[in-house]
């Protein structure tokens, strides 16, 4: 018996190996064109490790005074690569989030431009519209302000407390948008040789295109009008309160 579990387990072992050293031995992307299309699976199965081999997402080390590392710094997926157990739930809900945005992105490159050590490619990336997925969040929380007693600040920073309330409402608003609520950017990637491997620059405009444009400096009209409004009514509604506190200060001086 011991004989036939110690067998299973070489075979095991081998079989792991052989797994292993497949792995090790699969070729470098060899052009531009292949090391971007390895980057974007990544990013579209949060393939965390790969992202960083083909990319420059990782950006620097934070030390405490004694110099024993504490933080790294990533330029996407930060919260998913930060020394902490995959098991809690700052990491799930960070992960769940980042995977219902990530499964509905696609790509396109269009044009490859290759120099000796460099290269330009023009893509079209398609992802769920996250500026307008933000713009809800926004005016669901000022709603929420509105509807809350008094001012509302006191339930508002207790729902923020909670760090997977927020995350948990974006993965709702992301699940009722329609199917033509998508954002389509047409984009220029950068790739660079380093140490003989071709690499992906992660610029701020490829990041946003493949976050859905959340990361947009640019409102819709119909977003700006709402907050006024929302913001004249909870103007209003603070003066109300303050009113409030200092009549019932008034009566308490009595």
């Amino acid at each position: 018996m011991r004989q036939k579990l110690s067998a299973i387990l070489t075979a095991s072992l081998l079989l792991l190996c052989a797994c292993g050293e497949k792995e090790r031995s699969a070729p470098l992307p060899s052009t531009p064109q292949e090391v971007v299309e390895r980057t974007m699976e990544s990013i579209k199965n949060l393939n965390i490790e790969t992202l960083n081999q083909y990319t420059d997402n990782y950006v620097q080390t934070y030390h405490n005074w004694v110099g024993i590392p504490t933080e790294n710094e990533y330029r996407v997926f930060n919260e998913l690569l930060q020394p902490r157990s995959k098991r809690s739930k700052r990491y799930l809900s960070a992960y769940l989030l980042d995977q219902k945005i990530m499964e509905h992105l696609t790509w396109e490159i269009t044009e490859v431009r290759e120099g000796n050590d460099t290269a330009e490619l023009d893509m079209i990336i398609t992802n769920i519209d996250m500026a307008k997925v933000m713009e809800q969040y926004e005016l669901q929380i000022l709603e929420n302000i509105l509807k809350s007693p008094e001012l509302g600040f006191v339930q508002f920073a207790a729902d923020m407390a909670e760090l997977s309330a927020g995350k948990d409402t974006l993965i709702s608003i992301i699940d009722g948008l329609e199917d033509h609520e998508r954002s389509v950017i047409q984009v220029t990637v950068s790739a660079y040789q380093d140490n003989g491997q071709w690499k992906v620059h992660l610029s701020q405009d490829f990041i946003n295109a493949f976050w859905g444009n959340m990361y947009t400096d640019t409102y819709s009209e119909n977003f700006n009008q709402q907050t006024a409004d929302f913001e004249k009514q909870i103007e209003q509604k603070a003066e109300q309160f303050t009113q409030k506190i200092e009549k019932w200060a008034q009566n308490i001086d009595k």
